[in-house]
């Protein structure tokens, strides 16, 4: 009988949980509740069409990559219908340094500073979602960013090393996730007018 290590247990966990937190996002977005950030999820799927072409070239782990990639490209082509941003001089400042350091990561034949650039990006994506989150605490959700932030936990358990190139992803995403699951908040749902005209006219009596 063959047993599986925690590492590799953890591994597992962190990948289903990872595709897991992209179907509360994709059911919040269908019912109104969740507004996308239309630049932050486009540099998303840049960095994970970049990561899908480096795991094909280098034999990487191809299906798992190509998995992770699902979310961002339905939640970015939604967003034209559901999401917010993208149309002011800021998300296009932000849209060029962000691609910016996309090209040096794409670029660089030094993995230490090719990784670097990959957070960049990643973090100037987020940015802007953060910015939309305190103005709309509604409109991300908070359940697929806490799985997001598990998953990112899990990553972190299933390392056979711990070196800056093993760790850096994970921790920033654990750190990135929390903090919108933390501050996204339920959209408020407002009493019927009709029971408000109820009360009222109850108390005119």
């Amino acid at each position: 009988m063959i047993f599986m290590s925690i590492q590799e247990i953890a591994g597992y966990v962190s990948f289903v949980l990872m595709i897991s937190s992209g179907v509360p996002y994709l059911l919040e977005l269908f019912r109104g509740k969740v507004k996308p950030e239309r630049v932050s999820w486009f540099v998303w799927l840049l960095l994970g069409v970049v990561y899908l072409w480096s795991a094909i070239i280098e034999g990487g782990a191809v299906l798992f990559t190509a998995s992770a990639l699902i979310g961002p490209v339905l939640i970015f082509l939604l967003s034209f219908k559901y999401g917010v941003g993208g149309k002011n001089s800021v998300d296009m400042v932000m849209l060029v340094l962000a691609l910016g350091a996309i090209g040096l990561m794409i670029t660089t034949d030094d993995s230490f500073w090719s990784i670097v650039m990959a957070l960049v990006a990643d973090a100037i994506a987020g940015v802007l979602t953060i910015v939309k989150l305190h103005k709309d605490p509604s409109s991300e959700s908070r359940l697929a960013w806490t799985l997001s932030a598990t998953s990112s936990l899990f990553a972190i358990i299933s390392l056979q090393t711990f070196t800056f190139e093993s760790l850096a992803f994970p921790v920033y995403l654990l750190i990135f996730a929390t903090y919108l699951a933390i501050f996204a908040k339920p959209l408020k749902v407002k009493e019927p007018l009709e029971s408000g005209n109820s009360a009222q006219k109850g108390l005119k009596k």
